[in-house]
This record gives structure tokens, sequence and C-alpha cells, in this order.
């Protein structure tokens, strides 16, 4: 869920109580979902956490105060966790390190987030006032990164990649990484401290045995994100899941990655700068717009006039979409505004598995 551009106004209807209690009712039983069937819930601790939400009128108040467009419960619970993260000694940040151990949440988690969330609510709400939701979930690269492979293929040529809504821009350094898939096959050198397992349902579409020169890559975003910043390391890391310890690895080890060599991210919005950004994109790479949970937030105004710039641009050039949002990932190549799909898939949100 990356960061984004055309952010959508929510108006007071969308924020009533009945409102907000029905999207942390959907989040828990949606998004903290099992990860497969018969696998235990994504986030026990966030889904427990969203029922009590949603019934708690207090809490409901304090969600409100989240920036408009932004997805409220994820903004509001990544502000708590911020602030645990200075706070060791408290009740709840003990019980976000015993589920992160892999313990189940003890039935005290409500009642001491409740308590927490009323201490501290003038801190939670200055930061859901002016913080943005910007994951850069380095596993979603393993959906992305066979995408990018047939597009080599089709193309015959480099990528000249754009990535959009890019946040720090770690998913611009996927060649860097190392894949491991659940069918045996692995790719990269093997010796990159990120490294992406995956569980690999049905077949993977064919792509290079070795990951393809990538001749242009920029990122797009609002704000983006400073690694070298240690607190804008700190609030990606309060977005990841309480349960989720392998993923903060997995960022840890991203960042050390992107110290050595920080991908270049424009800052702005996208449907003003893609113009400028495309036209000095070599003409002899494969143009690959990327977009991984960003359109989201995008209003439906926004979203029709990138798709329109899309199309525009595919009169004098062929241009490949990457689509990774919400459970799917598709790969259109559009030329002379005419779409063909040539990739599409089930997939994780955080990346777990991908079903071709």
């Amino acid at each position: 869920m990356d960061a984004v551009l055309h952010q959508v106004e929510l108006d007071t209807t969308l924020r009533s109580d009945e409102a907000l209690a029905a999207r942390f009712d959907s989040f828990a039983r949606v998004e903290c979902a099992p990860i497969a069937s018969g696998e235990s819930s994504n986030s026990p601790a966030y889904a427990t956490l969203s029922r009590h939400v949603a019934g708690s009128g207090v809490l409901l108040a304090l969600a409100r105060e989240c920036r408009a467009g932004q997805p409220i419960p994820n903004l509001f619970f990544a502000a708590i966790k911020r602030l645990l993260a200075d706070e060791p000694r408290e009740a709840l940040a003990g019980i976000y390190r015993q589920v992160a151990r892999g313990g189940k949440p003890p039935p005290a988690l409500p009642r001491e987030f409740g308590r927490y969330c009323r201490r501290r609510s003038d801190a939670i709400v200055e930061i859901v006032r002016t913080r943005n939701v910007q994951t850069n979930e380095v596993s979603r690269c393993s959906s992305l990164m066979p995408a990018f492979g047939v597009v080599a293929l089709d193309a015959g040529r480099d990528l000249a990649l754009i990535d959009v809504g890019a946040s720090a821009g770690l998913n611009l350094l996927w060649d860097r990484f190392d894949y491991r898939y659940s069918d045996g096959s692995s790719f990269g050198s093997g010796r990159s401290p990120v490294r992406i397992d995956c569980e690999c349902r049905g077949t993977m579409p064919q792509i290079p045995a070795h990951f393809p020169k990538v001749a242009y890559r920029v990122g797009i975003d609002l704000s983006p994100v400073d690694l070298g910043q240690d607190e804008a390391y700190r609030w990606l890391q309060a977005l990841i899941w309480p349960e989720h310890a392998d993923r903060m690895a997995r960022l840890a080890a991203a960042r050390s990655v992107w110290l050595q060599q920080p991908p270049r991210v424009e800052a702005g919005d996208a449907l003003v700068l893609l113009p400028e950004i495309i036209e000095k994109a070599p003409k002899s790479a494969a143009l690959c717009i990327v977009h991984s949970h960003t359109l989201n937030q995008f209003s439906e105004r926004a979203r029709a006039a990138f798709a329109r710039l899309l199309q525009s641009v595919s009169k004098a050039r062929p241009v490949y979409e990457v689509s990774a949002e919400h459970d799917r990932l598709t790969l259109f190549r559009y030329a002379a505004r005419e779409g063909t799909l040539l990739l599409s898939a089930a997939r994780s949100a955080h990346g777990r598995w991908v079903d071709w």
C-alpha cells in the first residue's frame, strides 16, 4: 500500500460512527483474514482490536481524526505502534512483543489497548493528522519480479521502470534481492541480504533465468521516504503488523540495500511528473509503469486521468503497466491505445503467495 496522489476526500457521512465501525469490521474480516484455507488469521491481534474499535465510540472518535484519503485502520494502528516503540515498558507493548514471538493475543489485549489510547489520545491524534500510510513491502516483489521478466521477454529489450507511489523506492531495487519459490525455482545472486520466500500456486510464467537489465529506474511519490533518516525508518516499522516479525527483518535488510545506493524518487503528483519522466526514459528500453497498492488512494477522476495518460503515451511507444492492486496483479501492454493482457495472478497483499 504505497504512498500516493490525488487522495480521496472523505465526506462526513463516510466518517460517521456507523461507517467507521463498518470499516473496522471489514478490516478484521478481510484484511486480517487467514492467508490461506485452514491457516490462522493474518493478524489475530489487529482482527481482535478492529472489532473492539468498531464497538467503541471513544476509539472511533480517535480514528475519525485520521487524514482524509488514508486507509484509516492501518494509519490508526500504526500511530499507536509507533508510540509504543518508545514506551517498551507499557503493558500493550509487552503484548505486541508476545504476539511477534508467535503467542496468541491475550484476553487483556482490548482492555490494555483502550487504556493506552485514552491516556495517549493527544499524541495519537497528532500522528494520524500528519502521517501517511506509506508501506514499502518488499515481499510484493515476489509477483512483481516475474512480471518484469515477462515484459523483458515480450519486448526483447532492457527495462525503463517507473514506480508510481514508490514511497522509499524499495521495490525499485527488486533486482538486488534473492527469490525462492515453493516450486523449487530460485532467482538472484544468492548473496543478497534480502531473501523473499513465496508459495507458488499454479505455473509461474516463463521468464529469463537472469534478471533483465534496468536501463532507467525512477519512482514518484507525493512525499518520498528517506530511509537515511531514522524516524522515517521507524514509521515504516510501525506500519508492519505486530505478528509479522519476518517482515520487520526483511525491511531491515532492505534498508541496508537502500543505503548502499538509494533509488531516485521524485517528489510530486504523478499526473504532473509522469509525462516528463517518461519523455526522459530511453526509447531503446521497454517502458514499464508499475504501481502497487497505490490507485486505491486516487480519486475516481485521477484514476481515469492516469489511464488516459498511459493510453496517450502508447500512441508513440508501447507501454507496459504492471498493476498490483488489492488482491491481484495484472500486466497489460498498450500499443496505439490498444491494451493486451499478458499476465494475471491472484496474490497476497504481503507477498507470501502468488497464484498464477
